[in-house]
């Protein structure tokens, strides 16, 4: 039980919640609530050896809220992995000076067709070329993601990618990422195109900050006993024929999104290990928000 992220089924009953590991049936818990449940199921997991802090994606999904429902239609999940691969990039030293500092700053600039904002650290614009160099992946895992600046980037492996048909791959662009051992194992950085933009919901307060030098927007939702979506999509800017695989945000900053059913054909097959999903909420036209009132953010 070496993984951080385990699949794990569930029954409900008129008694409560039953959860187990797939993988090792005997490892399972019971609670009058899914809090109680998960509460004895994750010492349940850590009593047998498992992770400390484990990630848990049900198979199928568990039940949802009321909200989580009306927002999930179509139902769709953001994919990714459970780990942040590292890379060569230089470290701050202690006392850094200007100089040093913008020497430093200039090397995440090499990987962006546009200098990123010296007040946020965000780039202005899509990924070039140049090829990531990672230095540290979680060897059983089929994906990962990267900090890069202001940016999370995601990463995949080939055998991940091998899972989705051509014509899904073709509507993707991936890069080529290197790696500082010499491995079998190749693994791609999602990279475009973009994809239908975040948004807010009206009557929910939302978290985040815009840059007061650039203008860019970064903003989500806080998980709550009521829903487990945190990001949304507008229903307006979904096409009329929805693809199993595409994907959302601006770039560089996409992620990959599912369809329910989709996810269900490859959450328990080999390239999908350390993968999680997240429910992606829909916006309905009339509570779509697409410019959200924001806390500036400012040089320090």
């Amino acid at each position: 039980m070496e993984d951080d992220v385990y699949l794990c089924g569930w029954t409900q009953s008129a008694e409560g919640f039953e959860l187990w590991v797939r993988s090792r049936p005997h490892i399972r818990a019971q609670g009058s609530t899914y809090l109680e449940a998960e509460e004895a199921f994750l010492e349940a997991i850590i009593q047998a050896g498992g992770a400390y802090h484990a990630v848990l994606e049900f198979v199928p999904p568990l039940p949802r809220s009321e909200f989580d429902e009306k927002h999930s239609r179509p139902e769709l999940f953001l994919i990714a992995g459970d780990d942040r691969f590292e890379t060569d990039e230089p470290r701050r030293i202690p006392f850094e000076t200007d100089a040093e500092c913008a020497q430093r700053q200039s090397w995440y600039d090499a990987f962006f067709v546009a200098p990123c904002c010296k007040v946020c650290m965000m780039p202005p614009g899509r990924r070039n070329e140049r090829r990531l160099r990672l230095t540290h992946v979680r060897s059983s895992y089929d994906g990962g993601f990267v900090l890069l600046a202001g940016a999370m980037l995601h990463v995949f492996s080939e055998r991940f990618l091998m899972l989705l048909s051509k014509d899904e791959r073709q509507q993707l662009q991936f890069q080529l990422v290197d790696r500082r051992r010499k491995s079998a194992k190749q693994f791609f950085e999602l990279v475009g195109p973009s994809g239908p933009p975040f948004v807010a919901l009206a009557g929910r307060e939302v978290n985040g900050w815009q840059c007061s030098a650039c203008g860019t927007r970064v903003f989500g939702y806080e998980y709550s006993p009521e829903t487990m979506i945190h990001s949304f999509i507008a229903h307006a800017d979904l096409p009329t024929a929805l693809p199993p695989v595409f994907t959302v945000g601006a770039q560089p900053n996409v992620s990959l999104c599912v369809t329910a059913e989709r996810w269900a054909s490859l959450v328990s097959r080999p390239g999908t290990r350390g993968l999680t999903s997240r429910l992606l909420g829909v916006a309905p036209d009339d509570e779509t928000v697409r410019i959200p009132n924001l806390k500036p953010r400012s040089a320090s």
